[in-house]
């Protein structure tokens, strides 16, 4: 009586010969499809003479790719590129982070942990929701690349350090009484407001990186004085506002002055509520 069995490799039943051990595979082809998958899933063990990979750990590689990405931005980023700064090869890196897209999920991780949470209780909500904002201000500031990673989106993704991040802004509207679709919805007005400038921020400097490199590189920098903005009666209304407003550009007075009127906004709404429920 024959014993069935499935090919290792591609699942398809196998009939014992009765003879010599039991086959494996159902061809040459699986055998060596499965003998290319053991080399490539097989850990690369780095020489003993590389004394970088030797001292090699999680919080170095991470700390390292946190250095990149600050001073060049995430497409600077690769394991190789960490690997030169570590002073180890490579494949050392793998025994420790699986690839760049776990890498920068560490890296995320940390950065976050950096800037710590209140250890109080908000005074009121709308106290709450300014330290938050300012925190992530900050964040944003230390570490603009990741803003991409932190991003409001409707496609779920966990991570420790933001899901705590959320709680403690969720948190100061504590004692409202609200239901969680009206916290939500004010939490996604207030977030939006946040990282929308927050992409301004992200984009002027990265603007201002490319444009030292540029420097450094003998290009000329680009004379904002000598826009079309600027050519008198060209677009005098907008001309105005622009002088008034975004010359000096001071970013961080300007989402301090938006940030008050979105809360003012919210203030209101609730406002409104309680009146209605008289």
């Amino acid at each position: 009586m024959s014993v069935q069995s499935t090919c290792a490799s591609c699942g398809r039943a196998l009939e014992s010969t009765g003879r010599g051990r039991p086959r494996t595979y159902c061809s040459r082809a699986c055998q060596a499809r499965a003998y290319r998958t053991r080399r490539e899933e097989a850990p690369v063990r780095a020489p003993e003479s590389d004394d970088g990979a030797r001292h090699l750990t999680v919080e170095r590689i991470v700390r390292t790719g946190i250095v990149i990405a600050d001073a060049e931005g995430l497409d600077a980023l690769s394991m190789r590129r960490v690997a030169t700064e570590l002073g180890t090869g490579a494949m050392s890196l793998y025994r420790h982070v699986a690839s760049k897209d776990d890498l920068v999920t560490l890296m995320v991780e940390a950065a976050m942990t950096d800037v710590p949470l209140p250890d109080s209780p908000p005074r009121n909500w709308r106290h709450g929701l300014e330290r938050a904002a300012h925190r992530d201000w900050e964040l944003y500031h230390r570490h603009p690349w990741i803003l991409p990673r932190v991003m409001m989106t409707t496609r779920a993704y966990f991570s420790p350090a933001l899901a705590a991040d959320s709680e403690s802004a969720f948190s100061s509207f504590d004692g409202l009484d609200l239901e969680p679709a009206d916290a939500f919805r004010y939490m996604f007005m207030f977030a939006s407001y946040v990282q929308g400038v927050a992409l301004i921020l992200v984009s002027d400097a990265e603007a201002e990186r490319q444009s030292k490199a540029s420097t450094k590189q003998g290009a000329k920098a680009p004379d904002g004085a000598q826009s079309p903005l600027y050519e008198p009666g060209a677009y005098p209304r907008l001309a105005r506002a622009m002088r008034a407003g975004a010359d000096p550009w001071d970013l961080d007075s300007l989402f301090a002055s938006g940030l008050a009127g979105v809360l003012d906004g919210i203030a209101a709404d609730l406002a409104r509520r309680r009146t209605d429920t008289v």
